[in-house]
């Protein structure tokens, strides 16, 4: 490495809720190649299930997370909180150049901003990452997927198991309009614990990794979903968050 590049300061910020830890093997060979990483920040909601693996990631590496906790439902918290705290480092002359670890398009006004004043900004995201978002980076880097590990097949006893016609006489109709439900109820049966219950937030989740949304499924949300299907009942902890499970066999007989 150059002098050049031996001074340049990093700062590495991290959209947690768009891109999983294990991408950033390959992010950090090239942020290393780049200059000297001073601030390194990831962003989320880390209280949500759906970012566990990086809870898990964090606390092995140096990255600093960055809790953001939405006032209301919503995608963009984050997005906004990465966004203030990139003005800032920049403005506040902590730091020469960024990497924003991203697919999402959202930050392209960010980078354009930044290029604008001479902030050089380099990418990193999938290979869905919109091309205007990697255009107006310095460079981009796309990342690779990785070859899945197969997930153990969780295993069931005789009474947790249920048959595919039970299942039929429980679940009855989903709601009109719902595009994947078969996809939804294999999820909901992988998911369930002992007890059947399994966390709307959690399912959610899921679903969200296979491309399943609520509103494909007959509801703004999956609570709605739910609650317009038949054969489900709901429940709500202290926090106010949803669960759900089949209807017991017994409650149906």
């Amino acid at each position: 490495m150059n002098d050049a590049l031996l001074n340049r300061r990093i700062a590495l910020l991290v959209d947690a809720e768009n891109i999983k830890p294990e991408y950033m093997r390959q992010v950090f060979p090239h942020v290393f190649k780049l200059g000297r990483p001073v601030l390194q920040f990831a962003y989320g909601d880390f209280s949500n299930p759906c970012l566990k693996n990086w809870v898990d990631f964090l606390r092995r590496n140096l990255i600093e997370a960055r809790q953001v906790t939405p006032a209301v439902s919503g995608k963009n918290a984050a997005d906004i909180a990465l966004v203030v705290d990139a003005m800032a480092l920049v403005l506040e002359g902590k730091c020469d150049s960024l990497c924003l670890v991203s697919s999402d398009r959202d930050f392209v006004s960010l980078t354009t901003f930044l290029k604008g004043r001479g902030v050089d900004v380099y990418g990193f995201g999938g290979d869905s990452t919109d091309r205007k978002f990697r255009q107006s980076c310095a460079k981009f880097f796309e990342l690779k997927d990785e070859p899945a590990q197969a997930e153990p097949k969780p295993q069931k006893t005789s009474g947790e198991a249920v048959s595919a016609s039970a299942l039929r006489s429980v679940v009855g109709q989903p709601p009109a309009g719902a595009k994947s439900w078969p996809k939804v109820m294999q999820e909901l049966l992988r998911l369930q614990g002992s007890d059947r219950w399994v966390s709307l937030q959690t399912l959610g989740c899921a679903l969200g990794k296979l491309g399943v949304r609520a509103k494909d499924n007959g509801g703004a949300n999956w609570a709605k979903v739910f609650e317009a299907a038949t054969g489900f009942e709901m429940s709500k902890d202290a926090t106010g968050r949803r669960s759900v499970r089949f209807i017991s066999l017994e409650k149906v007989a």
